[in-house]
């Protein structure tokens, strides 16, 4: 018997064309393969055979996760439909533990009822989390009222995440809440008194996320056992007042605080015992970035990103961004000082320009001259996406600092978007010569790179990396490095899982191309 096969099928040789072997499976093995891919194939597999329908509702029925936030399940259908697939979904459950309950539907117009009547289900079969994600295509549409009755019950509840919903009927203190221990609301109308309530009741809670929440403008959080808080575009918040003395973690992207009034609280605080102003945590992270959100203003942030910075600048690993450096450049103007990092081991920059200019590399030295950091380990470095500047040639005249610098424990230094234009090389250059200990130099390089039209400007990259670094051990591969991601997409954690890249070599360049 011979077997004939490609990469489309893979067949008996004289064994009919049509004969089903997977169906011929055990229905505990088909169980377990359904019950591991995504729900829009596992759906699919009812046009199998009329058996398979019941295959994919029992591997449904005896899984404690239902998860219907998978875009590819809602693509190309109906809400109707995919209302009718929830509904059934849940029927064929029954009343077995559910674990973890997740839906996404937007808009939601006509099924509010069904997404509440979902969450109630869900709360009543003891699931530990709870996410509801109303926030895509909502085109102006006005948030999902939640009943007030549906955590007023005790429950297992510990994580939630709620998108385009309100809480305004739901009551402080409410029993179903308190046992959360991470509570995420995205484009919820929470007001600043809501928000105290609710993490002033949850007296477990460990995770705080606040994205799109216009009504915020003055927030005061105040938790024992809060580790990681993050704030993401709540355009009308101007001050932050934090009582978490385990607090590890703080993600901020949104406009500069600290807008000074003297008939209102102004810019971040961190509270300790007694009202103490000056309890700072002991920060393992801090993700502080302003990108897209305007320019200095004198009149209205005078020293207000300093003051900002001051509060988290004790963090060991810092993510800051080049519109803050613009904010202490013009700071630096009117008053003198630094900014005291004594414990910060990596840094990550983020750079929004359009492209690299004289200006950039002026503004990036002159921060690293301000920022007093005598741990410094590790920098990461994310050039603009954007693509400008010349190709640099020849040496050219480093960077005259008032006070020179001198990072005397970086060890590894990792630029993304690496172009090798002059400013950029210039930037490298600045680093390299005050790096005596440095041990690896990662060049990620963007795809366009490798294109005929910047065949010179990769050609100089080059010889100026072979005449800087003559002791490097120099090693080009194909590769592509991941850049940051920002918390509008990335859910705001610190980019230093998407900039580390492990390596064993001293020089590593990613790029589209081989280099010579």
């Amino acid at each position: 018997m011979e077997i004939e096969s490609n990469t489309k099928q893979c067949r008996v040789k004289g064994a009919p064309s049509e004969e089903d072997r997977l169906s011929g499976l055990p229905d505990d093995v088909l169980h377990s393969i359904v019950g591991r891919v995504p729900l829009k194939q596992a759906v699919r597999t009812s046009a199998l055979s009329t058996r398979w329908p019941c295959l994919w509702l029992h591997a449904l029925a005896a899984s404690a996760v239902l998860d219907f936030t998978d875009r590819e399940f809602a693509r190309g259908q109906s809400l109707g439909r995919i209302v009718a697939t929830v509904n059934r979904c849940l029927e064929a459950h029954g009343a077995a533990p559910l674990d973890v309950f997740r839906v996404a539907l937007s808009p939601f117009d006509a099924f509010g009822r069904d997404v509440v009547r979902w969450a109630a289900a869900a709360l009543g079969r003891g699931a530990r989390e709870v996410g509801v994600d109303l926030t895509q295509h909502a085109d102006g549409r006005g948030a999902l009222e939640l009943p007030a009755d549906l955590f007023q019950a005790e429950s297992s509840l510990a994580v939630l995440s709620l998108g385009r919903c309100s809480l305004r009927d739901v009551p402080p203190g409410t029993a179903g809440l308190a046992g959360l221990t991470s509570l995420s609301l995205n484009q919820v109308d929470v007001t600043d008194d809501a928000v105290r309530d609710v993490v002033s009741g949850c007296r477990l809670l460990e995770f705080l996320s606040l994205e799109s929440c216009h009504l915020l403008v003055s927030v005061r959080v105040a938790g024992e056992r809060l580790r990681g808080l993050e704030i993401v575009r709540c355009l009308a918040m101007r001050h932050l007042q934090v009582a978490a003395p385990v607090l590890e973690s703080v993600v901020y992207h949104g406009d500069v605080l600290l807008i000074w009034r003297e008939d209102e609280p102004s810019g971040v605080e961190f509270v300790g015992p007694g009202g103490r102003t000056d309890a700072r945590p002991e920060l393992k992270d801090a993700y502080l970035t302003h990108i897209g959100y305007g320019v200095y203003d004198e009149v209205i942030h005078e020293f207000a990103y300093s003051g900002f910075l001051d509060q988290v600048a004790h963090a060991k690993i810092l993510t800051l961004c080049s519109v803050g450096m613009l904010h202490l450049e013009e700071e630096r103007l009117f008053a003198e000082g630094d900014v005291d990092a004594p414990n910060l081991e990596e840094l990550q920059l983020l750079m929004d320009s359009v492209s690299m200019g004289d200006d950039d590399v002026t503004r990036f030295s002159g921060f690293l001259e301000l920022v007093v950091a005598p741990l410094l380990e590790r920098l990461f470095i994310r050039l603009p996406d954007a693509c400008g500047g010349t190709a640099g040639t020849g040496e050219g005249a480093d960077i005259v600092l008032e006070c020179e610098i001198a990072l005397d424990h970086l060890t590894f230094l990792k630029v993304v978007n690496f172009r090798g234009t002059r400013c950029e090389l210039r930037l490298l250059r600045f680093v390299l010569r005050r790096a005596p200990v440095l041990e690896q130099l990662v060049l990620v390089t963007p795809e366009d790179v490798g294109t005929p039209g910047h065949h010179d400007q990769g050609r100089a990259s080059a010889c100026y990396l072979r005449s800087s670094k003559s002791t490097c051990q120099r090693s080009a591969r194909r590769g592509s490095g991941r850049s940051p991601v920002s918390p509008c997409a990335g859910r705001g954690r610190t980019i230093a899982g998407a900039l580390h890249t492990p390596s064993t070599t001293t020089m590593i360049m990613h790029s589209s191309t081989r280099a010579n």
